[in-house]
């Protein structure tokens, strides 16, 4: 029972010394990541959705091409 008064003791002691500086410095830095870690995440969304753009658009002009009846449109008629 008196190594866990003293493991809490420690614990309570450990907590006290933080200062308020260094727990608000904590703080600011995890908004810092979150905001960062955001803006990577609507960039790699952003980079995801101009590749399926072009997707589209290459699998629309194929479709497009493949279809076309009028020999003076389509190459190799």
């Amino acid at each position: 029972m008196r190594i866990l008064i003293a493991i809490a003791a420690a614990a309570a002691m450990g907590l006290a010394a933080c200062s308020q500086a260094e727990t608000e410095q904590a703080a600011d830095d995890a908004a810092t990541a979150a905001q960062d870690a955001g803006a990577a995440v609507g960039e790699a969304a952003h980079d995801a959705g101009e590749a399926v753009e072009g997707a589209v658009n290459d699998a629309a002009n194929a479709t497009a091409a493949a279809t076309d009846d009028n020999p003076a449109t389509t190459p190799g008629q």
